[in-house]
C-alpha cells in the first residue's frame, strides 16, 4: 500500500466510524475501493491494514450484511475472497430506504403519542418524522438521476460537470 493509499484507507476509517460505523469497517471498504486486484483475502486486508484476523473476520461480517462488500469462493481455493463489486451503491441506497421506512414508523409511534398536547410539543419530533418522508420519497429519484448521468456518462444536473472531470486524476 502506497503512503496516499494509506492516508484515503486511514480517512474513509476515520469518517466511516465517526458516521456510526467502526473505523476498521471504514479502513476495510476503503482499501476494497482501492485495492488491486479487487479481490482480496482475509490474509490480503491482514496484511494491507496490519490488522489481525479476528479484526478481519469481524469487520468483513458486518460490512457483507450492511451490503457494502461480497464475500466469494473460487473452486479447488478454500479462501474466502472480499470485495466492492457493481451495484454496491444500489444496496447501501436500498438499506438506507429500509432505515427510513422504519425510523418514519417509529417517529410515527412518537407522534400518536403526543397527538393530545399542543402542537408545539410534537414540533421537533414532526420535523424529524417529515425530514425522513422527504428522503424517503426524494432519493429513489436522485438514484435514477445519478444512474441516468453514470450510463450517460454526463452531469446529472445541467452545468455540472461531469464526475469524471470533477476530481483530478
Amino acid at each position: 500500500m502506497t503512503r496516499d493509499e494509506e492516508e484515503f484507507v486511514e480517512e474513509m476509517g476515520q469518517f466511516l466510524g465517526a458516521s456510526g460505523m467502526t473505523p476498521m469497517g471504514g479502513r476495510m471498504w476503503g482499501w476494497l475501493l482501492i485495492c488491486d486486484p479487487p479481490e482480496q483475502t482475509a490474509d490480503d486486508l491482514a496484511t494491507a491494514l496490519k490488522a489481525s484476523r479476528g479484526a478481519i473476520s469481524g469487520t468483513a461480517r458486518m460490512l457483507e450484511t450492511a451490503g457494502m462488500i461480497k464475500r466469494t469462493t473460487r473452486r479447488g481455493d478454500r479462501r474466502e475472497y472480499f470485495s466492492v463489486p457493481p451495484g454496491t451503491f444500489d444496496a447501501l441506497i436500498t438499506n438506507s430506504g429500509r432505515t427510513f421506512r422504519r425510523f418514519i414508523k417509529v417517529t410515527e409511534q412518537g407522534l400518536r403519542i403526543l397527538a393530545d398536547r399542543p402542537p408545539e410539543a410534537s414540533e421537533r419530533l414532526r420535523e424529524v418524522h417529515d425530514a425522513y418522508a422527504f428522503f424517503e420519497r426524494e432519493v429513489p429519484a436522485l438514484v435514477e438521476r445519478f444512474k441516468d448521468a453514470q450510463i450517460r456518462g454526463g452531469p446529472s444536473t445541467p452545468g455540472e460537470p461531469a464526475p469524471s472531470d470533477r476530481i483530478p486524476a
